[in-house]
């Protein structure tokens, strides 16, 4: 489908100003008014031990309101990258406006700016239309202002970038902030810089939080520097945390958080300006909503997209951490079964090595033995009277290994939508197999799937299967066979493998009980 129109700038002569040259001498100020890469006046109170300034910037976090508000602050993230080349950035913002779950993509091929258009990349979109949690809305980029407000900066700072503009409404949990922060790292290069759009503390009976009623500025700012302090340091899950336990008002919280899960290892966040509306307002007695500039720095983006996927193709596992994990997988179904509580490593009393801490893909894989006896002889279990009886897994490396074994064991036992749950009669009968999986990439084409090695995940508008790598050898199928039951299995025609459809490929390495 061809992308087409353009996305007016509906904030300009209300928000910032609409005139070119008028927008260029208020940018221009802003950015001169930036003396020093970092206002440490401003930032101690937040960030004590705020790391020293590197480079190359792998990613900018700017406030969007009103630029009298925080278009200062936007500056100093802006004037840091202004020396750097950038091809393309990758825009990421909340929605203000319109609910919805996953990421909006543009149906729009061009965003204007009172200075000029930029260009979507839009082979970049109609990849990641293909994956889940992504869909071409464009209502929702038609009104949005999270990203408008950051755009004239980039056309002023960046010049003519091609942009990945992606709204990012709810998403339900912490696998699914990893989810996107996986496929769209696939995506993201050496070259390429990520802003992230958002505003922090939203303070007053306007934003309808008030989680104290005295010392108000230390509250936020004490909320401010919590946020910084576990967003700078990539700590997701302390991140959600704060989130859960605070309510905190971060419009960009989802953003934010896919951005930490998006990071290299080894990155980190510096705060460069910090200041609330109440700081520069006199009339804002009641209400606040706080400014935060921050930049990323440390190992840089790969050279070439997807880079990091291709090259893990090896798993590095023992024999003990084998064992430990199907012993794992084990214990979860049976407690899940007999109790239906989910149990963890420790309560199993299993070791957890630093292998089973890895982030990889992994699969749980339930098979059901028809037991068999002949005269004379002792009871065996048959290979002809195998029965699968569940099989549910991440494709993409979401979560510990030890924690994955025991979130897709339950599953497998009990929410796979094609069988019964598994009852406590049934458990001497099932053999538990683990595969663990590479971090899928893209491939051309499907006659680049070398049966036998590769899992394959096929997408179509907005459908989705996998097979494992064992899949297609043990049917006896061959690749046309293989990509038409797939595409049964998406719950699409059998021939809708032969033309729109993506594939990814991964590795993995199985391991079962005998």
């Amino acid at each position: 489908m061809v992308l087409e129109g353009i996305r007016r700038a509906m904030y300009a002569g209300s928000w910032y100003e609409a005139d070119p040259e008028q927008l260029r001498q208020q940018l221009e100020q802003f950015l001169n008014n930036v003396t020093t890469q970092v206002d440490t006046k401003s930032v101690s109170p937040l960030a004590p031990d705020n790391p020293p300034l590197e480079h190359p910037v792998l990613a900018i976090v700017a406030p969007h309101a009103g630029y009298q508000f925080s278009g200062q602050a936007a500056a100093y993230a802006y004037k840091l990258v202004s020396g750097q080349p950038v091809k393309r950035v990758f825009l990421l913002g909340p929605s203000h406006h319109v609910g919805f779950h996953g990421g909006a993509l543009p149906q729009q091929i061009v965003f204007q700016t009172p200075f000029g258009d930029l260009d979507v990349d839009k082979d970049v979109i109609a990849e990641l239309k293909g994956y889940p949690l992504f869909a071409k809305m464009a209502q929702v980029h038609s009104v949005e202002h999270s990203l408008e407000m950051q755009l004239p900066f980039i056309r002023q700072v960046l010049g003519e970038v091609k942009l990945v503009p992606i709204v990012i409404g709810t998403l339900s949990d912490e696998s699914e902030i990893r989810l996107m922060a996986e496929i769209l790292k696939g995506y993201v290069a050496r070259g390429d810089l990520v802003i992230v759009s958002s505003d922090f503390t939203h303070f007053g009976p306007r934003y309808d939080y008030q989680p104290f009623k005295s010392d108000i500025k230390e509250g936020i700012r004490k909320l401010d520097s919590r946020a910084f302090q576990l967003l700078s340091t990539r700590n997701l899950d302390h991140f959600l945390q704060f989130e859960a336990e605070t309510k905190d008002t971060i419009c960009g919280f989802f953003p934010c958080s896919v951005l930490a899960a998006m990071l290299p290892e080894g990155s980190k966040g510096t705060l460069l300006k910090y200041y609330t509306s109440a700081d520069i307002s006199s009339e804002e007695t009641t209400n606040s909503v706080s400014y935060l500039a921050i930049s990323f720095t440390g190992n840089n983006w790969p050279e070439h997209p997807g880079s990091t996927c291709k090259a893990a193709e090896t798993i590095h596992l023992t024999e003990t951490d084998k064992v430990a994990l199907l012993k794992l997988a084990r214990q979860t179904v049976e407690t899940y079964v007999h109790t239906k509580k989910e149990p963890t490593a420790s309560g199993l009393g299993i070791e957890v090595s630093p292998a089973m801490k890895q982030r990889l893909g992994v699969f749980v894989t339930l098979n059901k033995f028809a037991k068999s006896s002949q005269p004379g002889q002792a009871t065996c279990e048959s290979e002809q009277g195998r029965q699968l009886r569940g099989c549910i897994g991440y494709i993409w490396p979401l979560k510990t290994l030890d924690q994955a074994v025991i979130d897709n064991a339950i599953s497998a036992c009990s929410r796979d939508y094609r069988f019964n749950s598994v009852m406590p009669d049934e458990l001497s009968s099932i053999k538990i197999e683990v595969s663990v999986l590479t971090p899928p990439r893209r491939v051309e084409s499907y006659q680049d799937i070398v049966l036998g090695r590769d899992g394959i995940v096929l997408f179509k508008e907005g459908h989705q299967a996998v097979f494992l790598p064992h899949v297609a050898p043990m049917f006896g199928w061959d690749l046309p066979e293989t990509l038409t039951q797939l595409s049964k299995k998406a719950g699409l025609s059998p021939d809708d493998w032969k033309e729109g459809c993506k594939f990814d490929v991964f590795q993995a390495e199985l391991f079962e009980e005998h």
